[in-house]
């Protein structure tokens, strides 16, 4: 058998009612065992990760779809006998196929020649016959899903792909293998046609040992799929025309997998697979415009003749006029999907990333740093300014979510669209400004009449409310109302919530809220010497304790109760049963001469989770406020001049990062550090994290964090090279040194990783690729600073958002040594500087504001000089307004638009 290695500790010894008696390997999908039938059959068993069982959705979804594979003829794959899931985690049993993978075998023993090539493609593309016939597509198509068993090639896997695209929450990666994708399915579709092209491109594989995109970072391959001709050097002259037509960049011109199998055995018997029109005038197909040749050339003959559909989905396209009668039509191809969308390039070098030019220069299409401010419409407008002002009244405002609604209980909410949301029916004692732009991060007062008044210490704050200000019945709220809502979150059996106020107040050991602990007196912390003051008393000195009161906690209560009574300017309606539909109506006790930040617009807001289909129905107009656009998605609709013009792309506090483990050598050395930071090419990791994800960073934190930033000079967007020899020999290790790298099985970081990798191999820098799970990242790994000493770990991924723009939010849980738990789960793993901590102390007890920005920039500065914190890539989500949202702005607190200010028509 092949590749079977025994069982360990930790493996199942049964799924189901299988018998496990090996391991056969493991993918992104999961674990492959082999195991016996009850009948005494053979059978592969996938056990797929635990994190794909977090969503119940996701899992329905998955058996739907795996279950659709079970209709596939047997001929020429590997059977599914059954869909399952054991301890809520799902499987799927297959026909056990003992042999080595195509990818194995060629690896191994070099290219498949002569008749067994011929065999091999007839054989694998009658197995997308029967994938096609049965309503499967197969997404990930690739050399290891073709099986070499001893009865012939098994194709396995189909289906599996479109089962495991399920969920934003799991995977922010594309579906699919990146060198064998078609140039759709980097737009987020996926068709029979596009398995077409992942078959030829395997063929090559089989035919050269070479990708016919050739292999490399995301970002690589992807332009060479989108604008390239494909190598087909080394592929036998009988089988090269089909390939050729196969991996035509327009899906419309791609033979289907029923036509390939009747010309393949054509071929095989008369080496001539259709018939085409001659190459005649035009530019040499391997020259794109402005480049380089490209080693590929197209076939003696070109292309077999499959005509195109009288247009594509969604209209026809136009092609070039000039010069498009003269050319083939493999060369129209190409002109013509090109010209439909010149984005199809700008995708990967373009569309929302970043441009880089010849010259180095690095730009955004579309969208410059001060475009934004100035635009009144169309892409970036709400990002500096307001999009559709309006200030009519009336109407449902209809809010989609992807993802489960967390909670309408102030007391319970931490996820950004709740804390989005509660702001229309909730007031705590301050807010940011609800207005576009670096202003929104100004803290305002808001059921305060004014912001805190803090002691001399920093160590006491006093707040007074607004006059008149009630409850939906009508009822006064007063200082107490505010004092037990922030009291009754200290419930540890409470499901939700931040626990900023459980930290910092002055409580009383062991006070459990006041329904665990009943009368316990609590005047240290909180104190209400009349109905409108509260004074909180803190631990220690919290200079911006400001910040920390707009959480939701603070949101009034009445005492005693549980019932969430409204004090904004909407109440709850209705909260359907399984709490994924919240209706919210006006409410009539709200005064506007109260509340000087809210002037509301519609008269309902409708919210619904509706999973999938919440983005779909933002896009077809159906909602007005929905999710941010998946990243795989992103380009399709920054294409689409219609979705463009509603479309934003602003940078967000969100910044990937690398940590630098100063406990391993020779990272112990700070001129080793900085050799990293310096060779780093910034730009590659822009677009390793997404199409339309990521901006060049030139500090840590990113420029909505309060405070002034200082540029890092470490750190370009090319790399600097001979900086980075400089540090390593000033280190001790001139001709470089190997590292490992820890990272999340996900595909933006595996991306990132590689471009890691390759960025410090020009310098001499040698890094293994350490690929974890999520679910074990952070507990066992990439969380743990006793394993990754213990295991030599150098390089750790992060990613990190601060819970409001500030550089104390930012900073504290990942730059302070005092967070690092050496047992158990930290998140700084690699910050161990006193001095820093040091500073830090100072700058939270600081109350003068200009004094106290000084002291976090010296942090920064001192940061960057330890070269242990590195910020990869500032992340730039694609939202998308509604159709009929008026009066749009983003929200630099919550990065994404804010509800408070929307209208609808």
């Amino acid at each position: 058998m092949q590749g079977v290695r025994p069982l360990r500790p930790g493996d199942p010894t049964s799924v189901g009612s299988y018998e496990v008696t090996g391991f056969l390997g493991e993918g992104g999908q999961g674990s492959v065992y082999l195991g016996i039938s009850p009948a005494g059959e053979r059978v592969a068993i996938k056990l797929l990760h635990a994190r794909f069982a977090d969503d119940e959705q996701a899992v329905r979804r998955f058996r739907r779809e795996a279950e659709a594979a079970r209709r596939v003829a047997e001929f020429c794959t590997a059977r599914v006998l059954e869909v399952g899931a054991v301890n809520d985690q799902p499987y799927i049993v297959g026909e056990y196929v003992d042999g080595p993978s195509l990818q194995h075998q060629v690896t191994r023993e070099g290219p498949v020649r002569g008749p067994a090539l011929m065999r091999l493609a007839i054989t694998t593309a009658t197995a997308l016959v029967a994938i096609h016939g049965s309503g499967v597509v197969h997404r990930d198509f690739k050399p290891s899903n073709v099986l070499l068993g001893p009865d012939g090639p098994r194709v396995i896997d189909f289906g599996i792909a479109r089962a495991l695209d399920i969920s934003q929450s799991m995977t922010t990666g594309i579906v699919g293998t990146p060198a064998f994708m078609a140039p759709e399915q980097f737009l987020g579709e996926a068709s029979p046609a596009s398995d077409v092209f992942a078959w030829a491109g395997t063929m090559v594989f089989a035919a050269t040992g070479r990708g016919a995109f050739g292999f490399g970072p995301l970002p690589v391959v992807m332009h060479r799929i989108l604008s390239l001709d494909p190598d087909l050097s080394g592929v036998p002259g009988d089988i090269a025309p089909l390939l050729w037509a196969s991996l035509a960049k327009d899906a419309r011109q791609r033979p289907t997998a029923e036509q390939l199998m009747r010309d393949l055995i054509r071929a095989g018997t008369t080496g001539s697979p259709g018939t085409t029109p001659q190459p005649t005038s035009g530019p040499q197909v391997g020259t794109p415009q402005g480049g380089t040749p490209h080693a590929g050339t197209p076939p003696a003959g070109g292309p077999p003749a499959y005509g195109p559909l009288p247009y594509p989905v969604g209209g026809p396209v136009t092609p070039p006029q000039q010069g498009f009668t003269t050319q083939p039509q493999w060369r129209r191809r190409r002109a013509a999907m090109i010209t439909a969308g010149a984005a199809a390039t700008a995708l990967v070098a373009g569309v929302a990333v970043w441009l880089v030019t010849q010259t180095g220069v690095i730009t955004r299409p579309g969208l410059s740093p001060t475009a934004s401010a100035s635009a009144a419409s169309g892409f970036g407008a709400a990002v500096e300014s307001v999009a559709s002002p309006s200030a009519k009244t009336g109407g449902t405002l209809r809010v989609v979510s992807a993802q489960p609604l967390e909670t309408t209980d102030p007391g319970d909410i931490y996820l950004p669209l709740s804390l989005n949301l509660v702001r229309l029916y909730g007031r705590a004692l301050t807010m940011f400004k609800p207005v576009p732009g670096t202003a929104g991060t100004q803290i305002v007062p808001d059921l305060a009449e004014s912001l805190g008044v803090p002691s001399a210490d920093g160590k006491t704050w006093t707040y007074k409310l607004r006059q008149g200000v009630k409850f939906q019945d009508g009822t006064p709220i007063t200082a107490k109302d505010v004092k037990y809502a922030v009291l009754r979150s200290m419930d540890p059996s409470r499901p939700g919530g931040s626990t900023y106020f459980d930290l910092m107040l002055d409580l009383p050991a062991g006070y459990q809220g006041p329904v665990k602990s009943p009368g316990m007196n609590t005047d240290s912390a909180i104190q209400t010497p009349d109905e409108r003051t509260i004074i909180f008393r803190l631990r220690r000195p919290y200079s911006t304790f400001d910040e920390v009161v707009q959480m939701p906690e603070t949101v009034p209560v009445p005492e005693g109760k549980d019932t969430v009574l409204a004090s904004g300017p909407y109440k709850i309606e209705t909260v359907s049963a399984d709490k994924n539909r919240v209706v919210l109506t006006r409410n009539d006790q709200w005064d506007a001469s109260t509340d000087p930040n809210r002037r509301p617009l519609p008269d309902r807001y409708a919210i619904e989770y509706d999973g999938e289909n919440a983005e779909r129905r933002l896009r077809e107009g159906r909602a007005e406020f929905g999710p941010s656009v998946p990243q795989e998605g992103a380009a399709a609709v920054l294409n689409d001049p219609a979705l463009k013009k509603r479309a934003d792309a602003p940078v967000t506090t969100v910044v990937r990062m690398l940590a630098i483990n100063p406990e391993v050598q020779p990272f112990d050395n700070v001129e080793c550090r900085r050799a990293v930071v310096r060779a780093l090419q910034l730009k590659n990791l822009a677009l390793a994290y997404g199409t339309v994800q990521a901006e060049v960073p030139t500090s840590l934190l990113p420029p909505l964090v309060i405070g002034r930033r200082q540029r890092d000079p470490d750190l370009t967007a090319e790399g600097g090279r001979q900086a980075a020899r400089e540090s390593l020999a000033a280190c001790g290790h001139p001709d470089g040194f190997a590292v490992t790298y820890v990272y999340r099985d996900v595909a933006s970081e595996r991306n990132a990783a590689v471009a890691v990798q390759q960025s410090l191999a020009r310098v001499g820098i040698k890094v293994t690729l350490k690929q974890v799970t999520v679910a074990d990242f952070f507990r066992k790994y990439g969380g743990s600073p006793e394993y990754l000493k213990q295991h030599k770990i150098g390089l750790i991924a992060k990613s990190w958002a601060p819970d409001w723009p500030d550089p104390e939010s930012f900073l504290t849980l990942i730059a302070d040594s005092r967070q690092i738990n050496p047992k158990e789960y930290s998140f700084n793993v690699s910050v161990r500087v006193s001095a820093i901590d040091s500073l830090m102390d100072q700058a939270r007890a600081e109350l003068d504001p200009g004094r106290r920005a000084a002291l976090w920039s010296q942090v920064e500065s001192k940061l960057a000089e330890q070269a242990v914190l590195v910020p990869l890539a500032w992340t730039r989500p694609v939202l998308l307004r509604g159709q009929n949202a008026t009066n749009v702005h983003v929200s630099p607190v919550y990065g994404d638009y804010d509800l408070l200010t929307m209208g609808v028509r």
